[in-house]
């Protein structure tokens, strides 16, 4: 498989898998975690106006709980569309540079796999696994860094090459 192909598909799976992530989360998420967090805010406001402070704190930790988990749900399909994008670039880019296909191939795979491991890392962190959901979060952004940086490389260097000034030609006099 080619560069530009890995480039093209990863980008269109990312997107899609973005839509897909959007609807599951709309569709069967959202609201069950937009009622717990109205419960627990109001558990926590009614035990510190009865004075029960422990209980109050409890539903405060909770309600912590899922406001954290819906921010890392909702950064999964902007993550996913965002490494989707990254693809348009070096996809334009794969046909003019003059590098190894096997060059452009790992750094083909180090974008779309790198949106796929963030996009992993969020989830873990959603679902409460926050050291090992931080790690392939860090993870993931460094593979994207490291696609982008390689493709911006090559271009540079390309560009550089490419754009010496050629020697003029002298005309003959008549």
């Amino acid at each position: 498989m080619t560069s530009q192909r890995i480039l093209a598909a990863g980008g269109l799976l990312l997107f899609l898998l973005s839509t897909a992530y959007s609807v599951y989360y709309d569709v069967f998420l959202r609201q069950e975690q937009h009622l717990a967090l109205l419960y627990n805010l109001d558990m926590a406001l009614n035990m510190a106006t009865k004075g029960d402070l422990t209980m109050a704190s409890a539903f405060a930790r909770d309600y912590a709980g899922f406001a954290q988990a819906a921010y890392y749900h909702a950064r999964i399909p902007v993550h996913l569309a965002a490494a989707g994008a990254m693809t348009a670039v070096p996809l334009w880019l794969a046909g003019k540079l003059d590098v190894s296909e096997r060059m452009k191939r790992v750094l083909s795979l180090f974008l779309v796999t790198g949106g796929l491991v963030l996009a992993a890392g969020d989830w873990l962190q959603a679902i409460g696994q926050l050291p090992i959901g931080r790690y392939l979060t860090f993870a993931g952004y460094t593979w994207l860094l490291l696609g982008l940086l390689g493709y911006t490389l090559y271009a540079a260097l390309f560009a550089w090459l490419n754009a010496a000034p050629k020697p003029r030609r002298r005309q003959k006099s008549c």
